[in-house]
């Protein structure tokens, strides 16, 4: 699977960074969940946006970062150049939710990385592998599922309507107040490889996007935010390897 790393840099596209992976930490049913890892030598968990590809653990990986705004610019992102028609159709949410994702302002990549960003911040990782948090997985890569890569996959067979509705409706109330929203999208950044090669609409190959929250710089230091200690990746039945969205059906 792939995964979006979020993290807080001083520039979005200031080169390449390192992403050193290190242990698997919040595993979900039938693969997510997430892992503990290093942005650059600060201690982050990372979680997952991408279903087809994988990311080993441990490993150390060259990564661009980009931090979210509501001007973020997507040009490193695996999904940034996903055209607003090239998305894998989203049913069953109603007429109007179903038309906000298909043909609305949730076509749009920036709105889908928004959303995941949301998405991520409702993980409660203390449980573990429940209904919900699987639900939330779901999501996400319902959300950031273009074309090019088929039909999401479900290993954990569950629904994640509740959670599809739910993100629709946080970014509409959001928009309402882009200060508020662009404040709060500015905690998060995402991870890319930077070993990606463009192809047919999407970032192809490299390691797993990835996603996190960043936390508020004290006195020159990272602290790290304890809402979202927590990773969001796909791994192999070998516990040290992140699996991609095929290998899992």
């Amino acid at each position: 699977m792939g995964c979006a790393l979020l993290f807080m840099t001083i520039c979005a596209h200031a080169g390449t960074v390192t992403l050193d992976v290190l242990s698997y930490t919040f595993p979900l049913a039938g693969g997510g969940g997430g892992a503990s890892a290093t942005l650059n030598g600060v201690p982050v968990e990372i979680y997952c946006d991408d279903f087809a590809h994988d990311i080993d653990t441990p490993s150390s990986n060259s990564a661009y970062v980009t931090t979210l705004g509501i001007s973020a610019n997507l040009d490193e992102t695996r999904f940034g150049d996903v055209s607003h028609t090239d998305w894998t159709a989203i049913h069953g949410l109603g007429s109007q939710d179903d038309a906000f994702f298909n043909t609305g302002s949730g076509s749009y990549a920036l709105a889908r990385y928004e959303m995941v960003a949301y998405l991520v911040s409702l993980y409660n990782q203390t449980p573990g592998n429940t209904t919900a948090n699987n639900q939330i997985q779901e999501a996400i890569w319902t959300i950031l599922d273009p074309n090019q890569e088929g039909s999401v996959i479900n290993p954990a067979n569950v629904n994640a309507s509740t959670y599809l509705e739910q993100a629709a409706n946080w970014y509409t109330s959001m928009n309402a107040n882009q200060s508020a929203l662009n404040s709060f999208l500015s905690k998060f950044e995402i991870v890319s490889s930077a070993n990606m090669t463009f192809k047919n609409g999407i970032e192809t190959g490299g390691f797993q996007e990835q996603i996190v929250m960043t936390p508020e710089p004290r006195a020159g230091v990272w602290i790290l935010l304890s809402l979202l200690v927590g990773g969001f990746l796909v791994v192999r039945r070998n516990p040290t390897v992140y699996r991609t969205a095929a290998d899992q059906v």
